[in-house]
Parts: C-alpha cells; sequence; structure tokens
C-alpha cells in the first residue's frame, strides 16, 4: 500500500480495510505494508506482495512492466453519495503571509514536491504549470521531500521552502486532525471541482486496487466481492474506473512507459528507410573517398611544383653565377694579359742585370737580390697563367695543363721563407708531420698558392700552433692543416 502520509497514518488509515477483509475471509490471512513509490516497484518486482493499494498513474507504471489484475477503484468519502470517481490532483500553495501573489513569481524561488514521479505531489502541478507558460525544471529550484507528505506543509510553515505542490485534500486532513490551521495557506492556482477540497488541476480518478497474477482466482474473486459488499462508512469501492485519462497526462509529461523515446523512433525510422539510408550513406563515403583523393593529388601536385619550383630557382641562381664568373673571367682574362707583359719584363731586366754583373763579379751582393727578383717574376707568371687556365675558356685538365712533380714539404718551406713568418709571426710555432718524399703532380704553383691562402688565414685569425700533416689513401693524398685560431687546440 502506497504510504502517502507515512507508515503510522496509513496503517491507522487502511487498518479497517485489512480487518474487514480478515472477517469476511477467515480462511487468509492479510496484512498491511506500508510502502514508497521505490519500495512498491521492488516489492512487486521480488513478489512480496499479493495485492496493491495505489493512484492510478503508478498503477499504469507497474502494470507495464509486471501482470496485474486490475479489481477495484475507490470512491470519494468527500461527497454525500460516494459516486465521484474522480478525486486525486495536485494544489500548489505558499503562506498565507506571502508577498507571492502569482504563478510567475515563483520563477527563481524554491519549491517542494514529493517525489519527480509522484502523481498528485508534483506531476499533476507540473503539468498545469507547463500550461502556465512555466518550465518547474528550468524556473524553479525545486526540493523533493519525498514521503510523508505531511513534511511539505511544515517546510513550508517553516520558510524552508517558498511554496509547495501538495496532493490534493492533503491540507483538509492535516487541518482535521489539527496538525496544522489551513487557514495559514493559501492556493496560487484554483480549479473549480465538485469535491469540498481546494485544488489547481483537472481531478484523476481514485486509487486502485489490484492483485499480482501469482495469486488464485478464488482468493480475487473472494476479496472482490467483499470489497463491493462492504457496508461500512469509511470507505467504498467500484468498478474499476478508466485509466485513458491518466495514460494521457503520463504521455504529456514523458512518464508513460510505453512511451518510445526519441532514440526508439529513429531506430524504427532507420529500420523502415534502411535502403535509403544505406544509399545515403555508400553516397556520403563515396563523396569522403572522393575529397580525401582529391586532396591527396593537390597535395602532390603542389608538392612536385614546389619542387619544380625549387630547382628553377636553383637553376637560375647557379645561372647567375656562371654569368658573374664568367665576367670575372673576363675581366681575370684581362688583368693577366696585361700583367704577363710587365712581369716578361723584369724577368728579363732581372736575368739581363744579373749576367752583367756575374761577370764582373761572382759575388756581387746584388746577385742573390736578383735572382729573387727572377723567381719572384716567374713565380707571379706562373700564377697569372694558371689563372687564364681556370677563367678561360680551355678546360683545365691533364692534356691542356702541364703538370711538375711538387714536392709538399718542400714547398710548406719555401711559403714559410716566403711570407717570412718567423719575422712576421715570432709567436706561431710549425708542426709538421709530413713524409719528405711526398710529392704532387700539379700545375706549376698551384700548390704553393693554395697553401700560401690556407697559412695566411691561420695567422691572420692569430693563430699560435699550425700544424701540417699528410694522410695517404689509394690513389689520392690527403692534406691536413690545423690551428688553434679561436684557442681550439689543432
Amino acid at each position: 500500500m502506497l504510504a502517502l502520509r507515512g507508515d503510522a497514518s496509513t496503517q491507522r488509515h487502511w487498518q479497517p480495510l485489512i480487518d474487514t477483509l480478515d472477517q469476511q475471509i477467515p480462511t487468509d490471512s492479510f496484512l498491511l505494508l506500508p510502502l514508497n513509490l521505490s519500495e512498491m516497484k521492488q516489492a512487486v518486482a521480488d513478489k512480496r506482495v499479493d495485492f496493491l493499494l495505489t493512484n492510478p498513474a503508478q498503477f499504469v507504471q507497474l502494470d507495464s512492466a509486471y501482470p496485474l489484475r486490475w479489481l477495484l477503484s475507490l470512491r470519494s468519502g468527500y461527497e454525500p453519495d460516494n459516486t465521484t470517481r474522480n478525486v486525486i490532483g495536485s494544489l500548489i500553495l505558499v503562506r498565507k503571509d506571502s508577498a507571492i501573489t502569482s504563478i510567475h513569481e515563483l520563477v527563481g524561488k524554491r519549491v517542494g514536491a514529493i517525489a519527480p514521479d509522484a502523481f498528485g505531489g508534483y506531476l499533476l502541478g507540473y503539468k498545469a504549470l507547463r500550461e502556465e507558460g512555466i518550465d518547474p525544471e528550468q524556473d524553479f529550484t525545486l526540493r523533493f521531500s519525498g514521503f510523508p507528505a505531511d513534511a511539505l506543509l511544515y517546510l513550508l510553515r517553516d520558510g524552508d521552502i517558498n511554496a509547495a505542490i501538495i496532493p490534493v485534500c492533503l491540507l483538509e486532513n492535516m487541518d482535521n486532525e489539527g496538525l496544522i490551521n489551513k487557514e495559514d495557506y493559501r492556493p496560487l492556482l484554483n480549479y473549480s471541482t465538485n469535491t469540498s477540497c481546494l485544488t489547481s488541476t483537472p481531478l484523476y480518478p481514485n486509487w486502485s486496487f489490484a492483485a499480482l497474477d501469482t495469486v488464485p482466482d478464488t482468493l480475487v474473486d473472494k476479496v472482490t466481492r467483499t470489497l463491493l459488499n462492504d457496508e461500512s462508512d469509511t470507505m467504498k469501492w467500484g468498478a474499476p474506473a478508466s485509466h485513458s485519462q491518466v495514460e494521457n497526462l503520463l504521455r504529456e509529461v514523458n512518464q508513460h512507459p510505453r512511451q518510445r523515446q526519441l532514440w526508439q523512433d529513429a531506430k524504427i525510422w532507420a529500420i523502415q528507410h534502411r535502403f535509403i539510408i544505406g544509399l545515403s550513406l555508400g553516397a556520403i563515403i563515396l563523396l569522403v573517398f572522393n575529397q580525401i583523393w582529391i586532396s591527396y593529388l593537390v597535395r602532390r601536385r603542389s608538392h612536385q611544383l614546389e619542387q619544380a619550383h625549387i630547382h628553377l630557382r636553383e637553376q637560375k641562381e647557379a645561372l647567375e653565377q656562371a654569368q658573374r664568373l664568367n665576367i670575372l673571367g673576363e675581366m681575370a682574362s684581362g688583368f693577366a694579359h696585361e700583367l704577363n707583359q710587365p712581369l716578361s719584363a723584369i724577368k728579363s731586366y732581372a736575368q739581363g742585370s744579373a749576367i752583367r754583373l756575374e761577370k764582373e763579379n761572382k759575388n756581387h751582393p746584388l746577385l742573390p737580390a736578383l735572382r729573387q727578383i727572377d723567381q719572384q717574376a716567374q713565380r707571379g707568371a706562373d700564377i697569372i697563367r694558371n689563372l687564364r687556365l681556370w677563367v678561360g675558356k680551355q678546360s683545365a685538365n691533364s692534356d691542356t695543363v702541364p703538370l711538375s712533380e711538387q714536392n709538399i714539404a718542400q714547398c710548406i718551406e719555401h711559403i714559410w721563407r716566403l711570407l717570412r713568418i718567423d719575422e712576421k709571426y715570432p709567436q706561431v710555432t710549425l708542426i709538421t708531420k709530413i713524409d719528405k718524399h711526398d710529392t704532387l703532380y700539379l700545375p706549376e704553383t698551384l700548390l704553393e698558392q693554395i697553401l700560401s691562402n690556407l697559412i695566411t688565414n691561420s695567422l691572420q685569425a692569430g693563430t699560435k700552433v699550425l700544424q701540417i700533416s699528410t694522410h695517404k689513401a689509394p690513389d689520392r693524398l690527403l692534406i691536413v692543416i690545423k690551428d688553434d685560431a679561436g684557442r681550439n687546440e689543432p
């Protein structure tokens, strides 16, 4: 039995029903079991009860999941003839001294109710509020107090909530019992009915009496006859009332157990239109694949164009470099041509002067200087010749360039003396690891030019130790020059 107002109140109110059944059906024993909404669902699932007495909304919810037999409906006790079937509703009320005078003034306020699935204690009031343009879940701060329902009026009395949604006739019953003074409260919504109780909503069928399918038919028949023939004034029973009104309301508030959810409707629609959906999905997959393929082709083509652009830029830079070198070669060739004649003249004058002085005195002090002039003039001529070969239009290969055997150790000694390193850079130490027989076949003065440039660079960088070594490899000879410029060990 649904314990709307708690176990003690339920036991006291419904015990006469149990006594009547025990008296009229002595072969069986009946026990009253007060339960709340969730406890009743579990009791039915566990088959711990044989009969149910609850509101029609919970009966509809339970009947959809478990095989129940609907036996009787309770008649109203608030009318002289006890014939009124619809007595369940909700009352939305505030304290009499509250400043709230309209439903819309409850927005943002604390509103109490029994439970989210309580029929008279929330769902009926929820529907009435929605019809007034208010969404309780969004507009109110809801507080569900649970059972017993009496707690809602106490919370409202003490100011813990601003308004309450209670079952119809709860206010009048508690006033009759002396628990509260109904004059301390006033409704925010009034709905006119034939009952003497205040209500804010239309009324729905009274409580239902049902039996589980496990109860023997003979016992079900006895209970039904007993309650229909009961002449007591405490409560009247009649034929089952229609639940269509209740089921419609449950559908409107999305609480009907057989009401399909959106995903269920979507699933049914998908099954019915699976061919079209399959074609659509196939088309989408093809479009996606086509887009991926096009993106890949565009990306690959963009990469190819980028590489081609880089290659063209490199070719352009190489062409510009070749043009600069060509111009430089022409300039160098011109300079070499102009310098070749003065050097030849210097060499001729030095040789002629040396011959004349040697005839006069073989030990003439100017002879060494003239020989140096002759050698340096020849060296300059060789450099110019090499330069013309490099920058000219001739191919610098062994067929066109005369090669000579050059000793590496002797070449380094000659450069050291020529640059007068011992005089200009006395702090520099030369370390050589060269085989005295190491030789190379190169154009005249080419090795001297290269080594002279490298040694000069090291000296200008501030080296203190200069190390030159050779390393033999098949068909080649590696010359390594190390210095400590930058204070790194050579």
